[in-house]
C-alpha cells in the first residue's frame, strides 16, 4: 500500500451544527468570517443587529488575532516564541506578561497531568516530521534517545518576578501547538464581549468557545465527528458559555506499513501516543484549559484520563478509543 501523509486541520475534528440566519431588516444576523492564522483556520460567528456593525467588530478581532500570531506562532521567525526558542538556553529571555501567563498555565497543566502534557516536545515533533515542509518519518532509536535528552518541562525555568524564561537543557524547544490556539480563542472571545457581543462562536482549528446562545434561545450544538468516518457524528454537545477542545489521531498523521503515527507525542517515550485513544474532547470554562487537558488525556489513556477529570471542578470530557476496530465512548461523570 502506498505511504501517505494526511493533514486534517478543522472540519474533520468538530463540525458545528448550525444554520445561518438570513440578513434582512429588523432580524438578527449570524455573521461569519474565516481566515487562516497560526497554521490553522480561524472562524468567528456572532449574532449582531446588522452586517455593518459586524464589519467594525471583525476588524478589531482580526487585528487582535494577527497580533497574537506575532506572539505565539512558531512559523514566524520574528515571533516571541521563536525568539525564546533561539535564545533562552544562552540567557534568561524577558517575555511579555501574556507569554508568561501562558507558560505558567502550561506548567500547571504539566504538574496536574504528571507530565503527560509537556510543551518541550518541539524537538520530538521535528524528528517525527510533524512540522511544515517535512515528511513523516520514523526516527532511529539513537535519534530518539538523543532527542529525549533535550525534552522536559521541568527544564523551563520561569522567573515570575523578573518576567524571564530560561532553558536549563541545550536544544530544548517549546511547542505551544497544544495550547496557543486555546488562548487565542479565549482572547478573541473576551474582545467580542468587550464589544457588546452576547452570542457568538469562536473556532480556531477545532478549539471552540460557545458564547451565550444560538438565536432562538437554545444552546449551541457541537457535533463530535467519528474519528474514522468524517460523515458520521458520534455525539452532540450542547454548550453555553463553555469551551470545547478536541485532540484526535486523524488530524495530523502519517501511515507506514499500515500503522498510524499521530502528531500527539508521548513525552515519556518520545513516540506518538499508543494509548488506544483516538479522540478526546474536553469542555471547560476556558479554551486554554480544555486544549491542554485534551492533549494530556490523549496520552494518558481512557482510564487515567477519566479519573483525572473527576478531580477537576467544572470540567467534562468525552474519550473515544479504538481496539480491534471497535469504537467506544467514555464520558466523565461530571
Amino acid at each position: 500500500m502506498p505511504e501517505k501523509k494526511y493533514f486534517y486541520t478543522l472540519s474533520s475534528i468538530i463540525c458545528l451544527i448550525a444554520s445561518l440566519f438570513l440578513i434582512s431588516c429588523g432580524q438578527p444576523v449570524l455573521y461569519k468570517e474565516t481566515r487562516m492564522l497560526m497554521g490553522t483556520i480561524v472562524s468567528i460567528e456572532m449574532v449582531v443587529g446588522s452586517s455593518g456593525v459586524a464589519n467594525g467588530i471583525m476588524d478589531k478581532v482580526w487585528a487582535e488575532a494577527e497580533r497574537l500570531e506575532r506572539v505565539f506562532s512558531r512559523y514566524l521567525p520574528e515571533s516571541e516564541i521563536s525568539l525564546i526558542n533561539r535564545e533562552a538556553f544562552y540567557r534568561p529571555v524577558p517575555v511579555s506578561d501574556e507569554m508568561m501567563n501562558v507558560l505558567s498555565r502550561a506548567a500547571d497543566i504539566s504538574r496536574l497531568t504528571d507530565g503527560a502534557f509537556d510543551i518541550s516536545v518541539g524537538p520530538l515533533m521535528k524528528i517525527w516530521g510533524f512540522f511544515p515542509e517535512r515528511e513523516g518519518r520514523i526516527p532511529s532509536e539513537a535519534e530518539l534517545a538523543a532527542c529525549l535528552a533535550r525534552v522536559g518541562w521541568q527544564a523551563i525555568e520561569l522567573n515570575q518576578s523578573e518576567r524571564t524564561v530560561h532553558f536549563l537543557k541545550p536544544g530544548l524547544e517549546i511547542d505551544l501547538g497544544a495550547l496557543a490556539k486555546g488562548y487565542v480563542v479565549d482572547r478573541l472571545t473576551a474582545l467580542l464581549i468587550e464589544e457588546g457581543i452576547e452570542n457568538a462562536i469562536v473556532n480556531a482549528g477545532g478549539d471552540i468557545y460557545c458564547l451565550g446562545e444560538y438565536p432562538g434561545g437554545r444552546n449551541w450544538r457541537i457535533g463530535l465527528e467519528h474519528p474514522r468516518d468524517e460523515d458520521e457524528i458520534l455525539t452532540v454537545l450542547e454548550l453555553k458559555n463553555r469551551a470545547v477542545a478536541t485532540s484526535g489521531d486523524y488530524r495530523n498523521y502519517f501511515i507506514r506499513s499500515r500503522l498510524r503515527y499521530s502528531h500527539i507525542i508521548d513525552p515519556e517515550t518520545g513516540r506518538p501516543s499508543q494509548s488506544k485513544v483516538v479522540e478526546v474532547s474536553v469542555m471547560a470554562p476556558d479554551c486554554l484549559t480544555a486544549d491542554g487537558l485534551a492533549t494530556a488525556m490523549f496520552v494518558m489513556g481512557a482510564d487515567k484520563g477519566i479519573n483525572l477529570l473527576k478531580k477537576i471542578d467544572d470540567v467534562d470530557g468525552v474519550i473515544v478509543t479504538e481496539e480491534a476496530g471497535e469504537i467506544k465512548l467514555y464520558f466523565s461523570d461530571n
